[in-house]
């Protein structure tokens, strides 16, 4: 009898999400999902270096700030990944672990966010997408993220203050913009419903992303204004879609700071503190670290 208690207790134990753990991200199940990797792999390449250049640029921003050595640190990062494009999506709590662990909440919200904007492009790439079958998923995709805690709200508080990062931070917020226009240029390449046109629109996207990602200026990245057929066709989840830009955006901003000393990390907790409000989330646990 001891034995079975112990063998429960252990499985009780191993069930029990550690405190301050982030719960994984799980994607509702359907036959749509991976649809960007299976047919357009480059394109999915591309989207992981993004992905993967979002989580880093935070963590060094949460840890150095937004001054110069952002901007360099974050260039040199995705120029090596572009060298070999990764094929899967990063796990974020190991790219980004301080941001997970010091601000779960906002952590968690940009992680959410995530799996949205990558049912978005999964549906719409799907081989039996179409206007009834894409809306229906999108849909239910919709409703389960805003059943989740962290999902931002759709009310905008008012504006964050500025930290003051905004100029030592200009390539590292180009580069976030860029990255974001990617997603937003290939929801609308995906959308067209001739598969040689659509293949042929996504290897464009990806040159031009290759050739400009750095040095261009990425011009808008939103669904309402570069991806409008998208946008009107599925607007609830390309305006929450465009939301998360602005609150990546602002995530930003607030971290300017950086954490080299306790006043940077007292103006760093409190400017995050406000963007976690400011978009409906929790700012318990910020800044407890």
């Amino acid at each position: 009898m001891r034995k079975a208690g112990a063998c429960l207790s252990f499985l009780l134990l191993l069930a029990t999400p550690a405190r301050g753990q982030p719960e994984e991200p799980f994607r509702p199940k359907g036959f749509y999902n991976n649809s960007v990797h299976r047919f357009h792999p480059d394109l999915e390449a591309r989207l992981n270096v993004v992905r993967y250049a979002r989580w880093r640029t935070l963590e060094i921003a949460w840890d150095t700030g937004a001054a110069g050595p952002l901007d360099r640190e974050i260039s040199s990062y995705v120029s090596g990944l572009l060298l070999h494009a990764p094929r899967f999506a990063p796990e974020a709590d190991r790219v980004a672990p301080l941001l997970a662990r010091d601000a779960p909440d906002v952590f968690r919200a940009l992680r959410w966010g995530q799996i949205l904007e990558q049912q978005l492009l999964d549906v719409l790439a799907s081989s039996d997408a179409g206007p009834r079958v894409s809306e229906a998923r999108l849909e239910r995709a919709l409703l389960l993220y805003r059943r989740e805690r962290c999902a931002l709200s759709e009310a905008a508080g008012p504006a964050a203050a500025d930290s003051g990062g905004a100029d030592a931070s200009r390539a590292a917020r180009r580069l976030l913009v860029s990255g974001t226009r990617l997603f937003v240029l290939a929801a609308a390449d995906l959308a067209t419903p001739d598969f040689a046109e659509q293949r042929w629109r996504v290897r464009q996207t990806v040159a031009d992303f290759d050739r400009s990602w750095e040095n261009e200026s990425p011009g808008d990245a939103t669904y309402l204004v570069s991806a409008s057929a998208v946008s009107a066709a599925y607007p609830g989840v390309t305006k929450a879609l465009d939301r998360l830009e602005e609150f990546r955006l602002d995530i930003l901003e607030a971290l300017a700071p950086g954490g080299a000393t306790p006043e940077a990390r007292r103006r760093r907790a409190e400017s995050l503190r406000a963007v976690a409000r400011r978009y409906g989330l929790s700012s318990e646990g910020i800044g407890a670290h």
